[in-house]
């Protein structure tokens, strides 16, 4: 009894596994929420800074353009409005699920520390990856997915070296580790019984490492280059079948078991500019490279069968991406600065029919205004708001049991404070 009819427990296991890769606020699933201040011009010119500790995380040179030691305290709520609309799906009922979205938040700490003359050592601490997701428990897709939450936490110590006073290069390592908790429902209506739920767990580490180079060519002009390298997730999975009908249990099939699935994570390479024009006003600009084709295939692996399956794999192909923003900086006075900012980011889903109901990556465009003011010469408050507008996109799911088919539309708000404090 390995049929449809029995239901399709690995390939849900799969999709549930590939939402790793999804988030709602940076395309894939990259956490970009970083900096307050950088957010009030969607992050133009981030790769370039040299007065915000958060920059390390664009580019580990930025730490040796620092005279003092800093921290920045920052915390990002998010509101993503994401709704599914069915169009004509086959063999699935239910309904369009309600809001997916909802509120999370985001906290990140930084600090730069110089040692010595030109030597700054810098840490981060941030989410990179992660979201929460949940659709209405009795949605036309819920044998696909119901709850999404994904929590991925970095450790970025970095050293920076200021070799002329012109020119600074860093690097850094990465450390991540990975919290996961997914849900679906599985359809026994075969068996005569409700739907029974499948929930997955796992953690991982994973380790990476980060080069930067950031130059001042001549007085007003600041470039830079950062890279952030290529990692691996090997997730160790505990995977559980609830409400499994007693026949299929007296039949000796087993309805739980731990797993494995190696995920591959992108490289980033980001290069930013930042042009001074006068005392008061300043330019800048950001474009972002993600290797998302690494994502080619996800590959999950059970250590004993569940329901009579042992594995599979869920092709993916992924595209490289870009995203551009571009910005501007006013200085009204001593104590306030202003800022705005847009940028388009790119989605790395290929086709409709290799996007996931976790969460339908699209193209999506930001806007941002935000303040800066100086309290003292050691406290300052960046505040910041963006909208990002979701492109409207097809959804085509297809499985042994039927076609899921429809269109999702939708947008977010972030919401961003951040404290910086110069000892």
């Amino acid at each position: 009894m390995k049929s449809s009819k029995m239901l399709p427990v690995i390939r849900l296991l799969v999709i549930s596994v590939l939402s790793l890769a999804c988030v709602s606020y940076g395309s894939g699933f990259s956490i970009l929420e970083q900096s307050a201040a950088g957010l009030g011009r969607s992050l133009a010119g981030m790769t370039a800074e040299t007065s915000d500790p958060s920059a390390l995380f664009f580019n580990a040179a930025s730490a040796a353009w620092f005279e003092k030691a800093e921290i920045s305290l920052g915390t990002h709520f998010l509101h993503a409005r994401a709704f599914y609309d069915d169009r004509g799906s086959e063999g699935f009922t239910g309904n369009n699920g309600g809001n997916m979205g909802g509120w999370s938040y985001i906290p990140n700490v930084y600090l730069v520390y110089p040692v010595a003359n030109g030597i700054s050592l810098g840490l981060g601490m941030s989410a990179t990856s992660g979201t929460r997701t949940e659709y209405d428990s009795k949605w036309i897709g819920r044998y696909l997915g119901v709850e999404t939450d994904i929590a991925v936490m970095e450790l970025n110590p970095v050293i920076a070296w200021k070799i002329r006073d012109d020119l600074s290069i860093g690097i850094g390592g990465l450390i991540h580790h990975a919290d996961v908790t997914l849900s679906q429902a599985v359809n026994f209506s075969n068996f005569g019984r409700a739907d029974g739920q499948m929930k997955v767990e796992g953690d991982s580490w994973a380790y990476g490492f980060t080069l930067g180079v950031l130059y001042q060519p001549v007085n007003g002009t600041r470039l830079g280059l950062g890279y952030r390298s290529r990692m691996t997730q090997d997730l160790e999975l505990d995977a559980r079948v609830r409400g499994v009908p007693a026949i299929l249990t007296g039949m000796g099939l087993k309805s739980a078991s731990s797993g494995e699935a190696e995920l591959n994570l992108p490289s980033m390479i980001n290069f930013g500019i930042q042009q001074d024009l006068g005392e008061k006003w300043t330019v800048m600009a950001d474009i972002s490279w993600t290797e998302w084709s690494v994502m080619d295939e996800l590959t999950v692996e059970f250590d004993r069968p569940i329901l009579g399956q042992d594995g599979s794999t869920m092709k993916t192909k992924w595209d490289d991406t870009w995203r551009f923003a571009i910005g501007g900086e006013y200085k009204w006075s001593e104590a306030l600065t202003l800022r705005c900012g847009f940028a388009y980011d790119q989605t790395p889903v290929s086709s409709e029919d290799t996007r996931v109901v976790r969460m339908p990556d699209a193209d999506r465009y930001w806007a941002s205004v935000g303040i800066g003011y100086k309290f003292t010469e050691n406290i300052r408050l960046a505040l910041a708001y963006t909208h990002i507008f979701f492109d409207t996109v097809k959804l085509v799911s297809e499985t042994p049991d039927g076609t899921l088919r429809g269109k999702v539309g939708g947008s977010a708000d972030i919401i961003s404070v951040a404290i910086g404090y110069t000892f």
